[in-house]
Formats: C-alpha cells, sequence, structure tokens
C-alpha cells in the first residue's frame, strides 16, 4: 500500500472513532430513555415518544436503540483496534466494518421509512443516528477506496 493510500486508510479509520462516539450519544439516551421508562426529549422536532413506543421500536423484544448501542460499540471498538495496529494490516477489519456499517445502513434506512410512512412520526433522534450510520459507511467506503488504490 503507498502512503498515501495508508493516509487515506488510516484517515476513515480515524474518522469512524468520533462517528461512533456521536452515535454511542445518541442510541445512548434513546436505549437510556427507554429502559428508565422516560418521555423522550424531542425539543419541539417530531414526535420521538410515539416512534420510542411503536410496536417497531423493538424487535424480539430487543429495543432498536439497544441495537444501535450495540452497533456503535463494535464500531467504534473495530476503529480502536484498527488505528492502535495501524502498521500492520488486518485483512478482515475492512470486510467487517463495511459489512457491518452497510447493514446498519440498510436497517435505520428501513427504520426511517417505517417512520415516515408506518408510524406517519418522526423522531429527531433516530434521524441524527441515522446520518451517522450512513457516515460510518461513507467512511468505510473511503477507507476501501483508499486502500484499493494501485501500487506505483
Amino acid at each position: 500500500m503507498t502512503t498515501a493510500a495508508r493516509i487515506g486508510d488510516t484517515a476513515s479509520w480515524l474518522l469512524l472513532i468520533p462517528l461512533s462516539l456521536a452515535g454511542l450519544g445518541t442510541s445512548g439516551y434513546l436505549t437510556y430513555s427507554r429502559y428508565a421508562d422516560e418521555a423522550t426529549v424531542c425539543a419541539g422536532i417530531g414526535s420521538c415518544e410515539l416512534v420510542q413506543t411503536s410496536e417497531y421500536s423493538a424487535i424480539l423484544g430487543v429495543p432498536v436503540a439497544l441495537m444501535g448501542l450495540l452497533f456503535f460499540v463494535g464500531m467504534g471498538a473495530l476503529s480502536l483496534l484498527r488505528v492502535a495496529l495501524w502498521q500492520r494490516d488486518i485483512e478482515w477489519a475492512r470486510p467487517a466494518a463495511f459489512s457491518m456499517a452497510l447493514g446498519g445502513t440498510a436497517f435505520v434506512t428501513y427504520l426511517t421509512y417505517v417512520e415516515l410512512f408506518v408510524i406517519d412520526a418522526i423522531c429527531i433522534w433516530c434521524v441524527v443516528t441515522a446520518c451517522i450510520t450512513a457516515a460510518s459507511l461513507l467512511a468505510v467506503l473511503v477507507g476501501i477506496a483508499s486502500a484499493a488504490r494501485p501500487v506505483r
């Protein structure tokens, strides 16, 4: 891998760390409000409580917010591992990050569809979490493109 490719690859992994932290914040808050049985503060933007208490807010009894929290823990841990071992090319890290980010983005796309067209309510926390998830996919794709640059 060329120096430029390594820099681009490392930068994408470094970008995933603050994205994961932001995602931990939003999904962590939603998970907390769910388990604490407290109303979700929506600041007058949307209907967070309606979304948080809908039948779509849990799958097989597991809150969707908790799934998001676990997603961001996994992405953050993978990113920290990859950055800590930046000199070694961990071959499984890129496909793992890509699979996680693609799956996460597909899932939040479905959930956003449900918010807009089934529940007919929007949760600003969910929208922000979906944007962070999509940005994570974009960061992973930039890293993959950087790593795939041909050696000159």
